[in-house]
């Protein structure tokens, strides 16, 4: 649980020195803005859909690709800094290293566990036809045909409380801009 804590203070402490350092541009704002808006638009097509540990989710954006909410947020991280520029385009690099070589790789290694263990066979044919991040064009072969489900968005996964900092990151930003 400590482990946990720390690195909700780490989040919340990255996240606030991006808008301190920011110096945003209206170029910078809207660049960036649009990257930010794709990965929450990605996020939330993904949270429509997933459903945790009853099924193997092979719907929606999990028909092209394993990990569409952590597509999304390594947009959130690229668009905000882009937004923010000034000194803050320091921490992207810092950012993109910290989410390719901590993040991902301990998040791999735990869902490759748990859905394995969970749906076996079906898991292990679905991770090798869809790629992590990279999505693929042509949808997997098994992909359940189900729409996005809006109690799915708001109870299953509960994304509503992810939109809500993102939109706060997103106006501070805006106000960074109006301030300087």
């Amino acid at each position: 649980m400590k482990i946990r804590y720390l690195k909700t203070i780490g989040l919340v402490a990255g996240i606030s020195l991006v808008v301190i350092l920011a110096r945003p541009t209206p170029v910078s704002l809207i660049i960036g803005g649009i990257i930010v808006c794709l990965g929450e638009a990605i996020r939330v097509w993904a949270a429509g859909h997933l459903v945790r540990n009853q099924e193997l989710t092979t719907s929606g954006p999990y028909a092209y690709l394993r990990d569409p909410l952590y597509l999304g947020r390594l947009f959130l991280l690229t668009g905000f800094c882009i937004m923010a520029w000034g000194y803050s385009l320091i921490l992207l690099p810092l950012g993109l290293g910290i989410f390719a070589l901590s993040y991902m790789p301990r998040k791999y290694r735990k869902e490759m566990i748990r859905l394995g263990s969970l749906f076996d066979d079906e898991y292990t044919k679905y991770a090798y036809y869809c790629r992590s991040l990279l999505p693929r064009i042509k949808p997997y072969p098994q992909a359940r045909k189900r729409p996005w489900i809006s109690t799915v968005f708001w109870k299953e996964n509960r994304e509503q409380y992810f939109i809500l900092i993102v939109a706060t990151v997103f106006l501070a930003m805006i106000l960074r801009y109006l301030v300087i």
